[in-house]
């Protein structure tokens, strides 16, 4: 059953804003854990080994893995305050340098691995059910668009088509194409300005407190978390305007 047509509340909300991953769409809730240097590590690389193993063959796949982990480590250290966004295969390039891999050689092979490791995790995501019917509805009273962090652009649209939500957002900014992540606030900017409205004509809704919650503050944009397992606030954080256990919840919330 289709929620109903939301009609805007022209005095508070013209435009909705919405992260993508983990709000529109999300990851398969089962992320694979590997082993690194005796530890495990939570992450989506494991099944990565054979196609590393084809393209690096004289490098030891734990030693990559390992090497990833620090090079994510490190651009997730020197993140504040510019939030610059870090491509993935300039990731992929500083763990091959990190392994010994001539800058050259680093450059190509990790393009390849870059692709393979997106279309790996892009074959991982799903659409909640509802989620189409709840932007149509949306869509029916408010302009849409969407502010993402992610470090791979084509990927991150790729996602947006084959789900069949991109023609829902009116402006679509993604962190690997802006050059700034959430929370810095000129990526919010940047989708304001795309949709010519000041911020305080527009609610932005994500799920994430670090990115989305101190974000939106920092551009001085209302927001509406999403916090499904109903987690506390940490100490310190700005209160969102608004929190909803799930993205239908928009429907009312609007109304």
């Amino acid at each position: 059953m289709l929620p109903p047509k939301v009609e805007r509340n022209r005095a508070a909300v013209e435009v909705v804003l919405f992260d993508l991953f983990g709000t529109v769409v999300h990851f398969v809730p089962q992320v694979p854990t590997v082993q690194v240097a005796g530890g495990h590590w939570h992450s989506a690389m494991g099944w990565l080994c054979e196609t590393a193993e084809r393209e690096l063959p004289h490098v030891d796949f734990d030693d990559l893995l390992a090497s990833l982990l620090h090079v994510t480590e490190e651009i997730v250290r020197q993140r504040p305050p510019e939030y610059r966004e870090v491509p993935s295969r300039e990731r992929f390039r500083r763990a091959l340098v990190r392994c010994g891999i001539d800058d050259a050689s680093a450059v190509a092979a990790a393009e390849r691995l870059s692709l393979a490791h997106m279309a790996h995790l892009a074959s991982k995501t799903v659409l909640p059910g509802g989620h189409v019917a709840l932007l149509e509805a949306l869509a029916a009273g408010y302009r849409l668009g969407l502010v993402s962090n992610f470090d791979h652009a084509p990927t991150a649209r790729r996602v947006l088509a084959v789900h069949g939500v991109a023609r829902f957002f009116e402006v679509t900014v993604i962190s690997d194409e802006f050059g700034r992540r959430k929370p810095h606030p000129g990526i919010f900017d940047a989708a304001l300005r795309g949709m010519g409205v000041h911020a305080d004509q527009a609610l932005f809704v994500g799920d994430s407190v670090s990115d989305d919650v101190v974000g939106a503050h920092n551009a001085h944009l209302p927001v509406a978390w999403l916090n499904p397992k109903a987690e506390p606030l940490p100490p310190g954080t700005p209160p969102p305007q608004h929190v909803i256990a799930q993205l239908d919840e928009l429907a009312t919330l609007l109304a």
